[in-house]
């Protein structure tokens, strides 16, 4: 004996309009195995020069300081410990890349501006786990905390 499609069990949507039980299972489904495949986001946080130190002060293990000056404006002073990676310098996107992605990082560069654009280039290449500097070095100079040379 064959069922006629109209007396499958069904559950009404949202709207009132009945579905079969069977393809509203097949939704869940689908949207479950979307969210399990969606990748991780990244956890970029913003944080004042005064955090930034704070943070200095006792850093999480394998702590990344990362400058995006160009390489003059990183010798006239940058955070202890920082690397300089030149935002606008034509091996950017490759260093990027290259950078270990389960290591936390903190971002600066003069006012914020090219460190918000690296924070992005960060994010895509799949560095999780980002503290921005937002106000840069300058913010950083004018609370009067050291910079090494």
């Amino acid at each position: 004996m064959t069922r006629h499609p109209s007396s499958f069990p069904a559950v009404a949507d949202l709207t009132g309009n009945r579905i079969p039980a069977a393809l509203g299972a097949l939704a869940c489904i689908l949207f479950c195995a979307l969210l399990w495949a969606a990748p991780v986001a990244a956890q970029a946080k913003d944080v004042s020069a005064q955090e930034a130190a704070a943070l200095l002060k006792s850093p999480p293990d394998g702590l990344l300081i990362l400058d995006v000056r160009t390489p003059g404006e990183f010798r006239q002073g940058h955070l202890p410990g920082a690397r300089n990676l030149d935002f606008f310098g034509g091996r950017f996107d490759l260093d990027v890349t290259a950078l270990p992605k389960d290591r936390p990082v903190l971002l600066y560069c003069r006012t914020g501006q090219r460190s918000a654009g690296a924070l992005e280039a960060l994010e895509q290449a799949g560095v999780k786990n980002i503290l921005h500097m937002n106000q840069g070095i300058e913010a950083w100079e004018k609370a009067g905390l050291p910079l090494e040379k």
